[in-house]
């Protein structure tokens, strides 16, 4: 095997392992400070040590994995203080796309959000929700047509997406998030800019303070 196709097959496979470990991070199916060890890891897949040590540093510099002396990563604990920066950055960012998605929106996109609220109102799945909840914010920052300021939303939901399993463990907080995006799709297809990026607003910090409570309930537990 030659050096490039070695190259196009190492590729995929860090890439596998490295969202294999992160989703299993992000549905907490990994706990906060647990060991991530090479060799465990590695045998768990099937795969050699350098694909996972690869993931592991990737990982890493998202911040969802941390380096131990002597003892190699763990999966990092959420922290309050980084939930508050995290969170106060993504309301200003997704509110300002809400409200350039009320005035460049098509009516296709439109129909799509619309799709995306049947689908979550049909789904009894929490992990197809999640999905769904992130598919439907995601269309949102798209209808804004500005490719800067989704690269930047974007950044900021790959720090998040571990915290939305915390905000969707209960049936009540599902239906509310339905209700949210119903509201937000009537508020854009009325074209109404200021009321949209209010309601985001809100609609994350609602989110944004179930994380931090469960977190001090934790702290105390």
């Amino acid at each position: 095997m030659t050096d490039r196709e070695k190259s196009k097959k190492k590729g995929p496979l860090s890439d596998h392992v490295y969202t294999s470990i992160k989703n299993a991070i992000i549905t907490a199916q990994r706990e906060p400070n647990e060991r991530l060890i090479e060799e465990r890891i590695a045998a768990d897949m099937g795969t050699s040590r350098t694909p996972v040590r690869e993931a592991l540093q990737k990982l890493e510099k998202e911040g969802l994995i941390f380096r131990r002396p002597h003892t190699g990563f763990a999966v990092k604990g959420v922290a309050e203080e980084e939930v508050e920066d995290i969170l106060e950055l993504q309301c200003v960012l997704e509110g300002h796309a809400g409200r350039l998605a009320a005035a460049r929106i098509t009516e296709d996109e439109l129909r799509s959000l619309n799709d995306l609220i049947s689908r979550q109102e049909d789904c009894s799945d929490t992990e197809t929700f999640i999905r769904l909840d992130g598919e439907f914010h995601d269309a949102l920052h798209r209808a804004a047509k500005n490719a800067r300021l989704y690269d930047l939303v974007q950044g900021l939901r790959d720090s998040i997406d571990r915290y939305r399993v915390i905000v969707f463990r209960s049936q009540a907080r599902l239906h509310l998030s339905v209700k949210d995006h119903k509201e937000m799709v009537s508020l854009i297809s009325t074209r109404n800019g200021r009321k949209i990026e209010k309601l985001i607003r809100t609609h994350l910090i609602r989110g944004k303070n179930i994380i931090k409570e469960t977190i001090r309930r934790q702290r105390k537990g």
